[in-house]
């Protein structure tokens, strides 16, 4: 019995710890703004390495190019209906978009589509941005190392108490 609480404990520990790691990772986005939804897409990931290449690259007025990923294209390799937002937001006057980490099945993102949402983003890099502060990854973290380690003492505890009674 006690080696479930120890096994309990560790994993709700280990993932807190991941938990909290989200959470040191996006407090990193310290600036904050608002910006508009403006597009879904299928390959978030796609999205962003191409805007953070084009963002390096200006255009003779001074404008960062429009990124532009093909949201409705299927593959064999990607089966998955999730989409996630595409975010436009201004930072010093500089326009930027980025597509969410977070994905939606494609009916919840297109409700999403024109809505104001506040945007964090890094002060260094302001081509890096995340819809999410990490405040919920901070509780989250928390809540799971906290309940982590109360598991690993009452695991320790009954172990203990098995054990006393043996000598």
């Amino acid at each position: 019995m006690e080696s479930i609480f120890l096994i309990m404990g560790l994993v709700l520990l280990l993932v807190g710890i991941i938990f909290i790691i989200c959470w040191r990772c996006l407090a990193r986005y310290s600036g904050e703004t608002t910006g508009v939804i403006i597009d879904i897409t299928r390959y978030g990931y796609l999205y962003n390495n191409q805007a953070e290449k084009e963002a390096a690259v200006p255009q003779e007025d001074g404008r960062r190019p429009h990124v532009q990923v093909n949201t409705n294209t299927g593959s064999f390799e990607n089966n998955s209906n999730m989409y996630s937002p595409v975010f436009q937001y201004v930072v010093d006057g500089r326009t930027y978009s980025r597509a969410s980490g977070l994905s939606y099945n494609k009916g919840l993102a297109q409700k999403k589509l024109g809505k104001t949402v506040p945007v964090y983003y890094s002060v260094n890099d302001p081509a890096r941005a995340s819809l999410s502060n990490g405040k919920g990854y901070k509780i989250l973290g928390l809540g799971f190392s906290i309940g982590g380690i109360l598991f690993c003492i009452i695991g320790f505890a009954v172990f203990m108490a098995d054990h006393m009674y043996l000598i």
